[in-house]
């Protein structure tokens, strides 16, 4: 009977033995991965990001806010009076989705030796980190990322003029990284893996951050000279240079949708902005036709003010007023993140602020207008290029900033941010508004950083000068 028992126990173990080799494999769940490759990371990252910046943030707080756009139904955001899902939303998905995939894919990029996954990495967060930062203010940014290596839960808030000082140097380093190495077009959604358009976009995104800086005091960098670092060696710091740059995310069809697509699915609440319709009507400027609809009932052009009563509004008409251009609610209408329009107009400002290696204020300007009508499909007519002639002075600048908002329709953050940087062009406050009589100047701050890190929370308040309102303005704008 042992022996019986013994060779039996015997058989069951070489079975088990001679099993052991593969058992870990086919116990493997492959709806349950321990690592993934960074281009599996990429599109949820860039898919995540262009979404926040041009639907949850973009469609009202920035279109709203910059006056491109004005609600014609549930007008209380258009008078600043929100729930808590619109300060806390952005702030959540932009941190634990889109940067903690980027940090996922730099730091596969370091563990695989593939410099150019470690330069889409670090690109893609500093554009992240620089919305949070113009959004909010001071962020975590030195500190951030680390709860999952080191533990740290509870991040400091670095003072904005840090945090662009750092993403100006991060993307130096991504641009200098970038060489030949393959990365998946298939994972790469945003430039199909042309390294060439990614080191563009990091050295032209580095000029907005750098344009902002210009003239501010307490900083550990010198602005113009790192505007003059890029702008006088076309060779090994490339900028856009055509609309075939444009860094835009193209979507697809349904579910893969642009957002403003999706929302107007079941939502008819934004019109053109009276604002921005007097200001293209009063140039005859050829962007009308693409910017806004003809109302459905009289075939004019109608903006609506921002900030009206619901009943104010409802006056007006659904079919009385201008709905958004159909350019804009496609299925596929790309987001754009940056735009070679808005580089020329960043140059022309730099030039007319004294960066030498900026070139002609006058040539950038006009380029800037045409490239804003060609992205659509227009040519810029003789007659607006003459009647928008660059003029001298402070006269100047208020010109390329007004082209600027124009040019920036579609990219309501981008707008709101300019505005609040120069008060540009001169926007009137709704006269039913819940912030003072003054448009925005940041979200607060989510509850989250409260309840979950409130002595950086305070620090932070404390080290911008004011309470977690939308009054306290934001370091670029002091």
């Amino acid at each position: 009977m042992k022996k019986s028992l013994f060779l039996s126990f015997a058989f069951s173990l070489g079975i088990l033995t001679a099993c052991d080799n593969k058992f870990d494999e086919t116990n493997v769940n492959p709806n349950d991965p321990t690592s993934v490759p960074a281009e599996r990371l990429l599109p949820h990252g860039i898919y995540t990001t262009v979404n926040g910046v041009i639907g949850t943030l973009g469609l009202d707080v920035g279109n709203d806010w910059a006056q491109h756009m004005a609600r014609i139904q549930y007008t209380e955001i258009d008078q600043f009076s929100f729930t808590s899902d619109t300060q806390d939303t952005p702030w959540r998905n932009l941190y634990n989705e889109s940067l903690a995939d980027f940090q996922k894919v730099i730091e596969l990029g370091q563990a695989g030796n593939n410099e150019n996954y470690q330069a889409i990495g670090l690109i893609m967060r500093a554009y992240v980190y620089s919305v949070l930062t113009d959004v909010y203010g001071d962020i975590p940014y030195s500190e951030a990322l680390k709860g999952t290596t080191s533990g740290l839960v509870a991040p400091k808030f670095d003072m904005q003029k840090d945090v662009y000082a750092g993403l100006v140097a991060d993307l130096k380093t991504a641009s200098d990284l970038i060489n030949t190495k393959t990365v998946s077009s298939e994972g790469d959604i945003l430039f199909a893996a042309n390294m060439t358009r990614w080191k563009k976009f990091a050295n032209s995104l580095s000029l907005r951050l750098l344009n902002r800086m210009v003239n501010k005091s307490g900083l550990s960098i010198d602005p113009k000279s790192e505007m003059t670092r890029i702008l006088s060696d076309p060779t090994k710091y490339p900028v856009m240079t055509s609309n075939s740059d444009v860094a835009q995310l193209v979507y697809l069809a349904r579910p893969s949708n642009n957002p403003i697509n999706e929302n107007r699915r079941t939502r008819d609440d934004h019109r053109v902005s009276a604002t921005m319709m007097n200001k293209l009507v009063g140039m005859s400027d050829p962007r009308l036709a693409i910017y806004a609809s003809k109302a459905a009932d009289t075939g004019e052009y109608k903006g609506v003010p921002n900030g009206l009563s619901n009943s104010e509004a409802g006056a007006l008409g659904l079919t009385k007023t201008s709905k958004i251009g159909t350019y804009f609610v496609q299925e596929t209408t790309p987001g754009v993140l940056m735009s070679y329009a808005e580089l020329n107009f960043i140059k022309a400002e730099a030039a007319l602020k004294g960066v030498t290696a900026a070139g002609d204020a006058a040539a950038a300007y006009q380029e800037g207008i045409k490239a804003s009508m060609s992205y659509y499909g227009l040519t810029a007519p003789a007659s607006y290029l003459t009647a928008t002639t660059l003029k001298t002075g402070n006269d100047a600048l208020v010109q390329v900033l007004e082209q600027k908002w124009i040019a920036l329709f579609g990219q309501g953050v981008e707008a709101w941010t300019e505005y609040r940087r120069t008060g540009i062009p001169a926007l009137v406050v709704p006269k039913i508004n819940y912030n003072n009589n003054a448009i925005p100047t940041r979200l607060p701050y989510p509850s989250s950083e409260e309840n979950l890190n409130n002595a950086n929370f305070k620090t932070a308040l404390t080290q911008m000068g004011g309470a977690n309102t939308m009054q306290t303005k934001l370091w670029w704008a002091k």
